[in-house]
């Protein structure tokens, strides 16, 4: 059961409230797991300016794990999580630059967004610079700085490195 001062709060339009409460509701704690619900609470943080909130309605606007897409408002969920830094964001939003997901391609800008993401302490982010570094992603092929990143991203607890370093070395 969801404490009735999170759901009360959460009508008032307290932002936090309204994270927690989709929290809740997207992961099912105290509640049947409902991702329209949580959508829908996520949303009412977003528009409230709730960073984690954005992040949270922007993946479920532009994955459709909740049986709704929007890709347009997904993507601007994402860039106003990414403007406040949220790493989280960072790394989708390199990922949709990369693939042309929603936005249109650009290897530059993912470059830039997994650069932004390993100066924030980001092991995922430094995996991918690694890997923009050894097949030459944007920038010239440098296996030297290819090794730091993967070596720095794995040492971070990012075991899939692993296998790029190995294959560095093949």
């Amino acid at each position: 059961m969801i404490g009735e001062g999170i759901i009360r709060g959460a009508i008032d339009g307290k932002p936090e409230n309204q994270y927690i409460l989709a929290q809740k509701y997207y992961y099912g704690i105290g509640e049947d797991k409902d991702l329209d619900e949580a959508r829908e609470w996520y949303g009412e943080a977003a528009k409230r300016g709730h960073t984690a909130a954005s992040f949270m309605y922007a993946y479920l606007l532009l994955s459709g794990e909740s049986g709704y897409v929007n890709v347009r408002k997904g993507i601007k969920y994402l860039k106003k999580a990414c403007a406040k830094n949220y790493t989280n964001a960072l790394l989708l939003m390199a990922r949709n630059y990369f693939y042309g997901f929603g936005i249109k391609r650009s290897e530059r800008k993912a470059f830039k967004l997994w650069q932004k993401g390993t100066k924030l302490g980001s092991a995922e982010a430094e995996y991918y610079l690694g890997l923009c570094y050894s097949k030459g992603i944007y920038v010239k092929t440098d296996i030297v700085k290819s090794k730091k990143h993967l070596l720095s991203a794995f040492h971070k607890g990012y075991h899939v490195a692993k296998v790029a370093i190995r294959d560095l070395k093949a």
